[in-house]
């Protein structure tokens, strides 16, 4: 819809302003940390009329003054690709005249406050989100992110809903054991974790920070009430026999006949959970057996074989290795497809949203009872017409095909090899929408040694000599994706010194890809 720049030479010449951004950034070669500030402000849809192209930049320098981006170079766009009007905007955090590196400190807390200015200042919409002057407890991003797409109340919820009771009856404990009695009455505990305290379901593995809670729940301040951390005395039995209450993911929404919806949800969704994790470990039990069936030949390739010809059963083995790994796994998820089909809902408003297409009024009702409805997410890594494991299976065929290619000289294979690889992870990274594109516009070259020159998008260079990988130095964009090229090439079982990568030789003993 719009686009401007500010605090560059190039006035309005959005492209020379660009230029002129990375020419100033590549100025500071001290940081070897991220150069730019990505910022998105979403609209309501109600507040679109209002939003002139003149208060859209008077917003952005609001923004930019609230987090010390004032006088540095920025990059805006206004448009509306989703269901709201959005601005992003690219702050240069390297500065124009001092060179210096600006980090925002606890940008969120300044982020939040200019929101809430802003909405005051221009008449919009109050959004939900964090009172500087209210004290009482808010969602972690998480927390708010599960309840707002599951429509169930999260742990997170269920804990600062009942910070008022728990506080209250806080005041009259004398000693720590009072204290878990306190908590044991709503079905949570308090215990050490790490150097501070959280607070943990009792009958679950879901946790919160004690002092997101309350301040005065700390470790500091009650060890200096009650003294050091001393931990439940009586029997696990006994604390849950005082119980009054404990968390269960109950429905945020409310109707009439809300229970009675529930009780279906339920129903179908139990079950659905225990075959969903029943295929899990099946999972996990038939690849564990794919990779002990393949160890032992490699093992018993090592021991027969000797120079190239061991290296080329060594690496027919580990792909012919993940070919099963992908057929165990596309053969559990056909049955993971078929539970999911006959339970289509993952959430209580994937179960809402269901009953309201047939035409259930009471579930509609639900649903508006909220102050938003919230759209389904896609699933991740379902890109248009294959999966991850199709696209894993597909090069994992023609790097088998590579090495059964008998007019290619050892050097020429082994390049080729690396060069899929490069292929295979842009083709992943193009699965997932919003996933940062590394790999993806790269090219690339072999030289008569075989060694293989992998240029990114960004200038970046990754370097594989074949047991020692290489990147370009002071730059994290290369450096993650050789980090994700050596993965891909070795697993975990690599060290990272420097600029260079190569796996830990402990490793390669069992057959591991030079």
């Amino acid at each position: 819809m719009m686009r401007w720049c500010e605090g560059c030479a190039a006035g309005d010449d959005f492209n020379l302003a660009i230029q002129e951004v990375v020419d100033t950034q590549a100025l500071n070669t001290r940081t070897t940390k991220e150069k730019t500030y990505h910022l998105i402000i979403s609209f309501r849809p109600e507040d679109e009329e209002k939003l002139t192209p003149e208060i859209l930049k008077e917003i952005e320098l609001e923004f930019a003054k609230a987090l010390g981006f004032e006088e540095h170079q920025r990059h805006c766009g206004v448009h509306k690709n989703t269901n709201n009007l959005h601005m992003h905007v690219a702050y240069s955090m390297i500065h124009p005249e001092k060179l210096t590196r600006l980090e925002p400190f606890r940008d969120y807390l300044k982020r939040d406050k200019a929101c809430r200015a802003i909405e005051v200042k221009f008449g919009l919409a109050i959004d939900n989100g964090r009172s500087l002057d209210d004290d009482s407890p808010k969602l972690g991003d998480v927390a708010a992110t599960v309840e707002a797409q599951t429509g169930q109340q999260s742990f997170d919820g269920y804990a600062k809903a009942r910070r008022d009771q728990i506080l209250g009856a806080m005041e009259k404990a004398a000693d720590w054991e009072q204290v878990h009695v306190v908590f044991a009455k709503f079905g949570i505990e308090i215990k050490p974790h790490g150097n501070g305290l959280v607070v943990k379901d009792r009958h679950g593995e879901l946790a919160i920070k004690a002092s997101s809670l309350d301040r005065s729940l700390s470790l500091g301040k009650l060890t200096k009430r009650f003294g050091e951390f001393a931990p439940p005395i009586m029997a696990k039995e006994r604390y849950t026999e005082i119980e009054r209450e404990r968390f269960t993911a109950r429905p945020l929404q409310r109707g009439a006949d809300r229970d009675a919806l529930y009780q279906e949800y339920q129903a179908g969704i139990e079950p659905r959970k225990a075959a969903l994790e029943e295929l899990k470990s099946r999972v996990v039990t038939e690849i564990a057996a794919v990779k002990k069936r393949w160890g032992d030949e490699r093992a018993l390739i090592e021991k027969k074989f000797f120079g190239k010809h061991r290296y080329e059963l060594l690496k027919i083995a580990r792909l012919r290795e993940a070919e099963q790994r992908i057929e165990v796994r596309k053969r559990i998820e056909a049955v993971r497809e078929e539970v999911r089909r006959q339970t289509p809902y993952r959430s209580w408003t994937d179960f809402l949203r269901l009953k309201s297409d047939e035409g259930n009024e009471m579930a509609l009702a639900i649903l508006r009872s909220k102050d938003k409805i919230v759209e389904a997410e896609a699933r991740d890594g379902a890109g248009p017409g294959q999966s991850r494991d199709e696209v894993k299976d597909k090069w994992t065929k023609k790097r088998l095909e590579l090495i059964s290619t008998q007019n290619l000289s050892y050097s020429a294979r082994k390049g080729l090899l690396a060069v899929s690889k490069a292929h295979e992870l842009a083709e992943l990274e193009s699965l997932k929408s919003g996933e940062r594109r590394l790999f993806t516009g790269f090219t690339s070259r072999i030289d008569t040694k075989g060694t293989v020159f992998i240029v990114l998008t960004n200038g970046g260079m990754i370097r594989d000599m074949g047991n020692k990988i290489f990147f370009s130095t002071h730059d994290e964009v290369t450096r993650e994706a050789a980090t994700l090229f050596a993965q891909s090439k070795w697993g975990k079982t690599f060290d990272l010194k420097g600029n260079i990568l190569e796996p830990r030789p402990r490793e390669l003993g069992r057959g591991q890809e030079r």
